[in-house]
């Protein structure tokens, strides 16, 4: 089985929940003398993430309750680096099954 990973990168400037500024991520990189670190502050909506049942749910299970089969499985992955503005039905009328 062909695994790949379909999990968006997480970087300033990304894509953010109704473009709102403070769901933006935020990284701080020190170096000092050879070690390099970096802090990261991410809002937990932030990229590719699983919302568990609690996020709208009042009482609904947490994250961690979660099976891990119920999150791998089969999957289809398009190519829509083409895609200026939205995704749209003509959008997959173009696109290779």
């Amino acid at each position: 089985m062909k695994i790949i990973d379909i999990s968006s990168p997480i970087y300033t400037g990304m894509p953010v929940y109704k473009d709102k500024e403070e769901k933006q991520p935020v990284f701080n990189t020190v170096t000092n003398g050879y070690v390099t670190e970096t802090r990261m502050q991410l809002d937990v909506h932030t990229g590719t993430h699983v919302d568990s049942p609690l996020h709208m749910v009042l009482g609904g299970a947490t994250f961690e309750t979660i099976p891990l089969d119920h999150l791998v499985g089969p999957c289809k992955v398009f190519d829509l680096t083409m895609v200026e503005d939205s995704i749209t039905v003509a959008v997959f009328r173009k696109v290779k099954y």
